[in-house]
């Protein structure tokens, strides 16, 4: 077998770890936009692209413009990385939902490259480039880049059948934890919502909304499908609420908090159902 050959063979059997990894530095990439945002970085590099305030250095930059140029860089990269876990799920598993969400997400990374260019780089060319609601914009598209990458490592996973016996369980586990950190780190309810506070409070969220994915492309048991469902959609409300399309105002603030304890507790509902169900499923039935 050539040497291409054995590449290819060797992607193909690591093909659900190279979805993992590209998933992985898609997360890293979201927090470490939203950090860019939170310190107010985004507009210092004056318009300029793809190097900043006229420089592909980052040389006697201010430490703003680095972390803008810095996050410009991993964009970039991690968008070829997309790609390239396109093709893979693709060669690896053909006409499947792993390779459709693989492709979609790829499908999706266009508009959020536009969306980015339309807040950082061309905000002096197009009016209210800068503004709450484009960025908002920005994050949505890469939150669709993020889900799809991660239905297509689950699904991955299982087409591949690597899933543990358990690995509904342990998601839905990890959410509800997740969840709780979420909860507790949510703006000003216990800390300052500095720029670091909001990067845990949005790992933690993620790292939730993840894993109830995940869960539900596992195919769980019919109830705790829909409970699992109904936190992803109450986690999409309070993205709503607090990512800038909504002034944040009071009355925003409360219900923001009223829905992180709703998710919470619809987490803990489901985990809860499942382990009913296992349970109730291990449990042998009993002679007439």
């Amino acid at each position: 077998m050539s040497t291409l050959g054995r590449g290819v063979a060797w992607l193909d059997d690591h093909a659900p770890g190279v979805a993992v990894f590209t998933t992985a530095v898609t997360f890293l990439l979201l927090l470490l936009g939203l950090y860019t945002a939170a310190i107010g970085a985004g507009a210092t590099c004056n318009n300029t692209y793809p190097g900043c305030a006229g420089q592909l250095s980052p040389l006697g930059l201010t430490l703003p413009q680095f972390v803008e140029w810095f996050h410009r860089l991993v964009a970039m990269s991690v968008g070829f990385v997309i790609f390239g876990n396109a093709l893979v799920l693709h060669h690896r598993f053909g006409r499947t939902k792993a390779a459709y969400a693989g492709w979609l997400a790829l499908l999706v990374l266009p508009l959020q490259v536009v969306l980015g260019g339309t807040t950082v780089t061309f905000a002096g060319m197009v009016p209210g480039g800068y503004e709450p609601s484009v960025q908002s914009l920005h994050f949505y598209a890469a939150l669709a880049i993020f889900t799809a990458l991660v239905a297509a490592t689950a699904w991955a996973y299982r087409q591949a059948g690597r899933l543990s016996a358990n690995a509904v369980g342990t998601a839905l586990r990890v959410a509800a934890g997740a969840f709780a950190v979420h909860l507790l780190f949510a703006r000003d309810l216990l800390f300052t919502f500095t720029a670091e506070v909001q990067i845990l409070y949005r790992f933690a969220g993620l790292l939730g909304f993840a894993a109830l994915v995940a869960a539900l492309c596992w195919s769980p048991p019919e109830r705790v499908r829909r409970t699992a469902g109904a936190a992803v959609a109450l986690y999409l409300v309070q993205t709503i609420l607090s990512v800038g399309a909504l002034l944040i105002t009071r009355p925003v603030e409360l219900a923001s908090y009223a829905v992180g304890v709703a998710i919470l507790l619809v987490a803990l509902a489901a985990t809860r159902a499942f382990e009913r169900d296992a349970n109730t499923s291990a449990t042998p039935g009993t002679a007439d």
